[in-house]
């Protein structure tokens, strides 16, 4: 800012930019069709209340009247609005909060000095504000990449940089392991049961993000690599057969020392890749000035230590992710699975050990943390505002904590809302219905503030910036390459494909409009993914030379080659056996079909063989 103070005008307009985040939206926000109300409310009965001074906004006009009702509220001489004065003689921290006290849809606490069961002070008095804006309220990010990720040019580029070599190696090396494991037990050393190699891998995951494309994940493998039911695309890749057997054989880690690791991570199964994957992640990207923390669900239902139970998500069984997204561009900054008992917090409470241990990568930034009520608490909004976090919080709080005043739990009039201040930190209940109240903490906000809807501007933004981790949650289901697993690894993993495909989507739209050139849609980047990916291994199938003749016109077709064209009697000086007889008769002939030019014996002998003839016909 500069040293000249600024204008009273000059200052609203910088705190609705700050307040709005007009200026660190790079992209419409998507409502995701939820009520601005938090799904993880509690349910809980509110206390009633009989008292009619909590059901009616207050009638400072029956207090001049009674000088009794005076002497209750002091304060009220402070309050006064002389509508003769100018505004620019006036603070403007005192002209809005004098504006704010004559808004009939807020109502305050009988006393100034409120206290929670406690003994956690509360004022109702709104404080002096400044004509500056607040330190931890100056903050604005551009957000796009940094790093290696900015030097990504093709969509192949941008996936690998997160999917690196690195990861790769890990799955080639063990799963290598398994497959000589179970290659003992098949008769004879066939494809199906050789070593993996690179090409195959990222043809494998070309597949993966391929199904998810065309939404083909939920389909059996059988069905899938029908030509007639899912084209050709996943035939030509490799066999279906093969492709069971790699599902089958996919390891992450060593498992002759995986027992001992699990005795202090229950995550050691997958924890190597999961590690390189989030390092990534957080390296290569500057998010905006808004932040999401929330939960992600992984459906699983087989046996796992850490599997929970969330009756409000769709797949209600599964793996739980805490993440931290940016909200603008929905980019998975950090993430953390959540194991239970298990989880080493080093003493701190399960939600603090989280927030704290997600928000590393921008501590000290002054971002917004934006919080469901599972995390956020007062003694978490005091922390995070100190030194080395230096973070703001907005979230939903539950109704049983401790520090909340019994003033603002009791029934009011529909629409009202009654604030209380604690240093740097703003609580508010607001009434959206009757026999409900919703709270709110905030310490981004200063004041009591309420919009033209008649709503509080912390209950504003909070619904602006709430919808982070629920967006990308809901861009990994509608085009997830995730499958049917018994094995709680697996599904990790196909989680992390998606964390990828998702993070490499955002980084290749900054690039794209960076080199001022239109992106893909998500549709088109995913499916000319999963194409890219594949095509290495699909060049090297066509210098098969038993490779069926159907397999290799599908790779041709797909990676667009021409054939070379066969000259006439390519092998008329060599005999070989018919292409239609059976082949324990063994019919040599020296006859080609003119059309495909394949062997034919004098009984077939038509000039052309019988399938020609009869397209031709």
């Amino acid at each position: 800012m500069a040293n000249k103070p600024l204008t009273a005008s000059q200052l609203q307009q910088e705190m609705e930019k700050i307040m709005n985040g007009e200026d660190d939206y790079n992209e419409p926000y998507e409502d995701s069709g939820s009520d601005w109300e938090e799904d993880h409310l509690e349910e809980d009965s509110v206390h009633s209340d009989s008292s009619e001074e909590y059901n009616q906004p207050t009638n400072h006009a029956n207090e001049k009247k009674n000088p009794e009702l005076a002497e209750e509220r002091p304060e009220e001489a402070l309050l006064s609005y002389d509508q003769e004065s100018s505004d620019d003689d006036e603070p403007l921290a005192s002209l809005c909060r004098s504006q704010g006290r004559r808004d009939p849809n807020i109502v305050f606490p009988k006393q100034i000095n409120i206290k929670g069961k406690n003994g956690h002070k509360w004022s109702s008095k709104e404080p002096v504000l400044s004509k500056r804006v607040s330190s931890r309220n100056i903050v604005h990010f551009i957000s796009g990449c940094k790093g290696e990720s900015r030097n990504c040019s093709s969509i192949k580029d941008h996936f690998l940089h997160f999917f690196h070599d690195n990861i790769l190696d890990i799955v080639i090396l063990h799963t290598n392991e398994e497959i000589v494991r179970q290659s003992s037990k098949y008769a004879a050393n066939s494809a199906t049961v050789s070593k993996l190699c690179k090409d195959e891998l990222l043809a494998f995951l070309g597949i993966l993000v391929f199904s998810a494309a065309k939404k083909d994940n939920h389909l059996n493998a059988r069905h899938m690599f029908e030509g007639t039911t899912s084209g050709s695309f996943y035939r030509a890749c490799m066999s279906r057969e093969r492709f069971t057997f790699l599902v089958n054989c996919l390891r992450f880690d060593d498992k002759t020392s995986r027992e001992e690791r699990r005795k202090t991570d229950s995550f050691a199964p997958i924890r190597d890749i999961w590690n390189m994957l989030i390092d990534v992640c957080r390296s290569s990207y500057i998010p905006s000035s808004y932040l999401t923390i929330d939960e992600q669900l992984l459906g699983f239902r087989g046996r796992c230590p850490f599997r929970m139970y969330i009756p409000n998500k769709p797949s209600k069984y599964g793996i739980k992710i805490i993440m931290l997204c940016d909200t603008s561009s929905k980019y998975m900054i950090d993430a953390s699975p959540y194991l239970g008992k298990s989880t080493d917090t080093g003493g701190l409470p399960l939600a603090n050990f989280y927030v704290k241990e997600l928000t590393k990568s921008v501590h000290g930034s002054n971002r917004n943390i934006t919080m469901d009520n599972w995390f956020t608490s007062v003694s978490l909004a005091d922390e995070l505002l100190e030194l080395p976090y230096k973070l703001t919080i907005i979230g939903t709080l539950r109704k049983n904590k401790k520090e909340i005043p019994p003033e603002l739990l009791k029934n009011r009039q529909r629409g009202t809302s009654m604030f209380c201040f604690d240093r740097k930190k703003t609580l508010v209940s607001y009434a959206p219905k009757p026999n409900k109240i919703v709270l709110l903490l905030s310490t981004l906000h200063e004041g009591a503030s309420i919009s033209e809807n008649g709503k509080p501007d912390i209950i504003i933004n909070y619904n602006e910036t709430k919808s982070g981790v629920d967006t990308f949650d809901q861009l990994c289901s509608n085009m997830t390459c995730s499958r049917k697993t018994r094995r709680w690894p697996m599904c990790v993993f196909y989680g992390m494909i998606n964390i990828a495909t998702i993070n490499s989507f955002v980084v290749y739209c900054h690039n794209s409009h960076k080199a001022n050139t239109k992106p893909a849609s998500r549709f088109q980047f995913m499916f000319n993914l999963g194409k890219s990916l594949a095509e290495p291994w699909m060049r090297q199938r066509l210098n098969i030379p038993n490779l069926r003749r159907n397999i290799r016109q599908d790779i041709n077709e797909i990676l667009n080659i021409q054939p070379v064209p066969e000259p006439d009697n390519p092998m008329a000086k060599k005999r070989t056996v018919c292409s239609f007889c059976p082949s324990r008769l063994r019919r040599m002939t020296t006859n080609f079909c003119v059309q495909c030019k394949r062997a034919i014996c004098g009984q077939h002998n038509r000039n052309c063989c019988p399938e020609c003839q009869f397209s031709s016909a």
